[in-house]
């Protein structure tokens, strides 16, 4: 008896283990089983490229075209693509709830026909793209009524007989309960900016006014207008009338199935806007999207009927939106007179009046050329040729002109000329500046056969010459940069300061004296940044530069050193100098000349100079650092 209880003890355990293997560890397989039957599909909404929805309302047909929805059926026309995309969500997102086995029985079937599942409230058919790795999918989904507690509806994901029934939540289902009015877009069109490659528009001609076309294209990354005229384009412009017309939205839909479009003046369409889009497929031709506009509408003058071609629907659209687009085309024409980037300049010259320059660009930085040479302001020369960017038409232009006489463009008053690699397939660009009429001057470029105008005072900002063109830093030094200077008063012994690694300054051929650090600091740091007061031009005997009272050469890592001289006193009490090598002879203040030429020697106390005999210097009454950077003991410059 106990053997055999010994037994049942042992079968138990043994069942006990088969359950764990089942329950707790699970056979392979059983997991994905069981996902399979928690989740409806597993499906990426971006995918989909069609979607067929039938409920009580209608049966409709979706397409997806270059990111957008259309509807195919039972009209053509363009879908609420933030509509469709949210039925998609509700789809995808839906995890069933509870899943009922079906076995296929006679009782099975009639809970089906109970749950609103046979046949179904409302089904859907997915189809999705083919990949690289398989071919497209197709998704069935059929719902049926909400279940009788909590907010629930019953779903199956097939027809087929033994397919089990989900429950999942209502949100899919009032997503699918639809009609066309909520699935269809009440805009007219519907498309990406940045895949428009040409806007185009047409009026028919009405009584003594001709029909009128305008074209403006999208060719090499830049807007052209095509017509009635070729010329360039504002990029601005353009992306604000195709922002424009996809705000257009109808105001209400005439009729979908319209026999006979006279009624609406759609016949011989009274004007026709059109957007040529590119097709994501590349291997698809580009698409053109056409809006027709027809008569007024009875008793709603404020209101137009319009069509979009291969579209059933009839709408209506507020005229002033109309109107405003067919506006806006013809002036999406640039108004800027030179088509440039400033950032990219190489070169600018101007004659002009008694103002004249010329700078050229190296490595980024400017330099006067041909007349006082020399490095350029930046900030000037950037915001001259930011100006000339910016340069606008007024109104008043000429498009055909052959006789230049009478704007006095035959014989320029002046010329401005840029280089740069904006310009095709010239590298350089002029501008030919003529006479004033009604205080507009008139100006042509050398690419364009237009002839634009310009307020008369247009160009005044220009400077008189290279001179006003230069950088008022004479010298430009990082002082960190420098490690010793010599200075020379006139024709008496150079004193030499030399600067440590740790910024403390010595003199190495002046005895008994010690250099004040601080002021040799400062020194330094004024002739790193000198600043020209104005700069004069040419030598001049005058100057006293082949004389000069001042004389400080600065070494840095350079093989040459930077060289200033000072020279006479100027009728301002300025003083004139020169840095060698640079021809442009610039004036300084009387002050910085001051300070340049102050000593920063001093004498070296008793404690530190090596011997208890007094040093060889004055009393010490008059124990002072020379007056100037003459070396000690010399004269002084009076």
């Amino acid at each position: 008896m106990f053997r055999n209880s010994s037994t049942y003890i042992y079968l138990a355990v043994a069942l006990g283990l088969l359950c764990f293997l089942f329950i707790d560890k699970k056979l392979p397989g059983t997991k994905d089983r069981e996902d399979a039957e928690m989740e409806l599909f597993k499906l990426n909404p971006d995918d989909v490229t069609v979607l067929e929805i039938s409920n009580v309302h209608d049966a409709f047909i979706f397409q997806k075209n270059n990111n957008h929805w259309e509807i195919t059926k039972p009209i053509k026309t363009l879908a609420d693509t933030a509509t469709v995309n949210e039925v998609l969500h509700q789809i995808a997102s839906a995890q069933p709830l509870r899943v009922i086995p079906v076995d296929g029985s006679d009782k099975d079937q009639a809970n089906l026909k109970e749950w609103g599942l046979a046949p179904a409230a409302e089904r859907v058919v997915i189809h999705t793209k083919d990949d690289k790795d398989a071919k497209g999918q197709m998704y069935e989904l059929l719902v049926g009524r909400k279940t009788a507690i909590n907010d629930n509806v019953y779903a199956r994901t097939s027809g087929r007989k033994k397919e089990p029934v989900r429950i999942i939540p209502n949100s899919v289902k009032v997503a699918l309960q639809k009609d066309l009015s909520d699935f269809r877009s009440h805009n007219v069109f519907d498309f990406e900016v940045s895949k428009a490659t040409k806007i185009a528009s047409r009026t028919a001609s009405i009584g003594s006014t001709p029909a009128q076309e305008y074209e403006v294209d999208l060719k090499d990354r830049k807007w052209t207008l095509q017509k009635p005229i070729v010329a360039r384009a504002s990029e601005t412009d353009v992306q604000n009338l195709l922002s424009k017309i996809l705000t257009l939205r109808a105001t209400t839909f005439a009729t979908d199935a319209p026999s006979n479009l006279s009624p609406y003046g759609l016949t011989s369409p009274s004007a026709t806007l059109s957007v040529t889009v590119t097709p994501e497929d590349a291997a698809k031709s580009e698409e053109e999207l056409v809006l027709q506009i027809g008569g007024p509408v009875p008793d709603k003058t404020d209101q137009v009927y319009a069509q979009r071609l291969h579209s059933n629907s009839v709408f209506t659209l507020a005229k002033n939106n109309v109107d405003e687009l067919f506006q806006a085309l013809p002036n999406v024409r640039d108004r800027h007179i030179l088509p440039f980037n400033a950032g990219k300049a190489t070169s600018l010259s101007y004659s002009f009046g008694n103002k004249k320059g010329e700078v050229r660009s190296e490595d980024h930085l400017w330099n006067t050329v041909k007349e006082s040479e020399g490095r350029a302001d930046v900030g000037q020369i950037t915001d001259i040729l930011s100006r000339l960017a910016q340069l606008e038409t007024t109104p008043v232009l000429k498009d055909s002109v052959t006789d230049l006489k009478p704007f006095g463009l035959d014989k320029p008053q002046g010329k401005i000329t840029i280089e740069s690699p904006d310009f095709k397939p010239e590298p350089s660009l002029t501008l030919l500046i003529g006479k004033v009429e009604n205080k507009l001057r008139y100006v042509r470029t050398s690419m364009e056969p237009f002839i634009y105008t310009v307020p008369e005072n247009t160009f005044d900002f220009l400077p008189n010459g290279n001179l006003a063109l230069l950088d008022s830093r004479a010298i430009n030094l990082p002082l960190a940069d420098i490690k010793s200077m010599t200075i020379t008063s006139g024709s008496q012994p150079p004193v030499i300061l030399t600067r440590s690694t740790g910024g403390t300054w010595s003199t190495p051929n002046i005895k008994d004296r010690m250099v004040d650090s601080t002021k040799a600091n400062t020194q330094a740091s004024l002739f790193a940044q000198l600043q020209a007061k104005t700069w004069l031009g040419p030598v001049q005997p005058s100057y006293g530069l082949n004389k000069p009272i001042l004389t400080i050469s600065a070494k840095t890592d350079k093989p040459a050193p930077t060289v200033l001289h000072i020279g006479a006193s100027l009728p301002d009490h300025n003083y004139a100098a020169q840095v060698e090598g640079i021809p442009t002879i610039f004036e300084i203040s009387d002050s910085d000349y001051t300070f340049l030429n102050t000593s920063s020697l001093q004498a070296m106390p008793n404690i530190l100079s090596g011997t208890n005999t007094p040093p060889v210097t004055p009393s010490p009454a008059t124990n002072a650092a020379p007056a100037t950077n003459a070396a000690p003991g010399l004269p002084q410059k009076k």
